[in-house]
């Protein structure tokens, strides 16, 4: 928490409409870390249920004391949990045990207030992962609140936020020791440099929102309300993080305190920073793709990503020129066709941008988060390009990089080995179960048991989920509208998952 110096930089059916609504209100209280092929595994997390910290996860206040670079002297007793939060308390008053002053770094700060601050060390670290919390600021100006890490020894520092001025603005930040003083001497803070930058919007004292940082050995992405606000390819300055533990505190002064925001915390007008929950996870390392060789059919088109030069168009999926090469580079991927890689020309960050083909430069335009989407039948993925944020799309004029669109044109489904679009098949093919189509219903028969609720779901041959209805077994049949073609229904309950293949004439 040190003060910056620098920044371097569908359903389609009528009537599904309300569903997603309620699914996008959904994921800002009970957030997930962003989409990937393998997934995640949950290894903290404190809801902050109870009527008191818990000791097992927390250290009440600074490990290092009850001071730092600000004017609150910190202790347990500001720090409570109650009604499903933890909330630290700012007062405008002298601890009866803080000293007259503390010093930090080069500078003294008179403690006239008190507050509190809570931390994991000795309980919990993590190298690599995605930290999340869901956080309502104080409304007072010349506080401080922060949700950070360390590992012993400084720098380096990660700054999921820190809100010392405006309300309406966060900063993120990672804090380094410069590489090259770094490469021959190690951690030095009289070397310190950071990269990071400032995330404008609303009022974040006047709610509750999400703040996350996922970080690996090459990149660190900050995220605000589960939306990436910025991405950094920097593995030369990644690599001085180990393992971290988080704090999260409430400064008085410091920082914060300056001609234009001057501390408002006064006797009858105490500041809360108030958290509803914190959560950590780390990936699966379990493989999901077993060949590096594949397809990239758009799921808007039904056909392949092909080259055309140093351009890309969409052909058939059957066709040997939409193979690729899919190459992990821990986290990210390149996706090569031949000796020619995926990138966005001139790394331009411009919205509707071509994408094209040219020789890798370990760049990263030229390097892909691939995000697994779940309601899809099949490995279906967003392409995520890494210096930009934008996703990876079909236009009218062949690829092009862009905000994620309401269609299918950012969604791939990955062909592996000789998969094609049309190889749908059925799993469990002995059981008996059976559906057919007739006049505006699909049926169901041999369902085994006659009290259970199902989840249907209907799939196009493009892994493009187009219905999901839950059905019971005493009324075996969805009313639904299917044209002709190949689907792939779902069927499944608490005991059994079935998938089936349904020709419609």
């Amino acid at each position: 928490m040190k003060k910056q110096s620098s920044a371097s930089s569908s359903f389609i059916l009528k009537g599904m409409a309300t569903l997603a609504l309620s699914f996008t209100s959904y994921a800002f209280t009970v957030a997930a870390p962003p989409s990937s092929l393998n997934g995640w595994n949950m290894v903290f997390n404190d809801e902050f249920d109870g009527n008191q910290l818990d000791k097992s996860k927390w250290n009440p206040t600074y490990n290092w004391g009850h001071t730092h670079n600000h004017r609150a002297y910190c202790v347990e007793e500001n720090v409570s949990v109650s009604n499903g939060k933890l909330i630290i308390k700012g007062e405008a008053k002298r601890h009866p045990q803080a000293p007259a002053t503390c010093k930090s770094g080069d500078k003294t700060y008179s403690l006239d207030y008190t507050s509190g601050a809570i931390d994991t060390r000795g309980k919990f670290e993590v190298k690599y992962g995605y930290i999340e919390g869901r956080f309502k600021m104080p409304k007072q100006l010349g506080t401080w609140p922060a949700f950070w890490t360390l590992q012993d020894g400084w720098p380096p520092e990660i700054d999921i936020f820190e809100v010392p001025h405006s309300r309406t603005d966060h900063h993120y930040y990672l804090h380094y020791t410069k590489t090259e003083w770094y490469a021959s001497h190690g951690s030095a803070w009289d070397h310190e440099a950071s990269f990071g930058g400032v995330h404008k919007g609303p009022d974040k004292s006047a709610d509750f929102h999400n703040y996350g940082m996922e970080w690996d050995d090459k990149y660190m992405r900050f995220y605000f309300d589960d939306k990436l606000v910025a991405s950094y390819n920097r593995p030369a300055e990644l690599s001085q993080t180990t393992a971290q533990y988080i704090i999260v505190n409430l400064a008085i002064g410091g920082w914060a305190e300056t001609a234009e925001t001057p501390i408002q915390v006064t006797a009858n007008n105490p500041a809360y920073l108030e958290c509803d929950w914190i959560r950590v996870w780390k990936r699966n390392e379990t493989p999901v793709l077993h060949t590096d060789q594949i397809k990239l059919m758009s799921l808007e088109t039904g056909t392949c990503l092909q080259p055309d030069g140093h351009a890309l168009k969409l052909g058939d999926c059957a066709d040997e020129a939409s193979r690729a090469q899919l190459v992990d580079l821990g986290g990210v991927y390149r996706i090569n066709f031949g000796d020619q890689v995926l990138e966005v020309p001139d790394e331009s960050k411009d919205a509707g941008h071509r994408i094209g083909l040219w020789g890798w430069n370990g760049k990263a335009h030229q390097q892909i988060g691939l995000n697994k989407v779940n309601d899809k039948d099949g490995l279906v993925v967003t392409m995520q390009y890494a210096h930009s944020g934008w996703f990876a799309q079909t236009s009218n004029e062949g690829l092009q990089q862009n905000v994620m669109p309401e269609t299918n044109a950012a969604y791939w489904r990955i062909l592996q080995g000789d998969e094609l679009p049309t190889s749908v098949s059925a799993e469990n093919a002995s059981s008996q179960i059976s559906a057919y189509f007739n006049d505006g219903r699909l049926q169901f028969s041999g369902l085994d048991n006659v009290f259970a609720t199902y989840t249907i779901s209907v799939y196009t041959i493009n892994g493009s989920c187009i219905y999901r209805s839950a059905m019971q077994s005493q009324t075996p049949f969805v009313d639904i509208s299917l044209p002709s073609g190949i689907y792939l229904i779902g069927i499944d309950n608490q005991r059994t998952i079935q998938r089936l293949k349904l020709v419609v004439e």
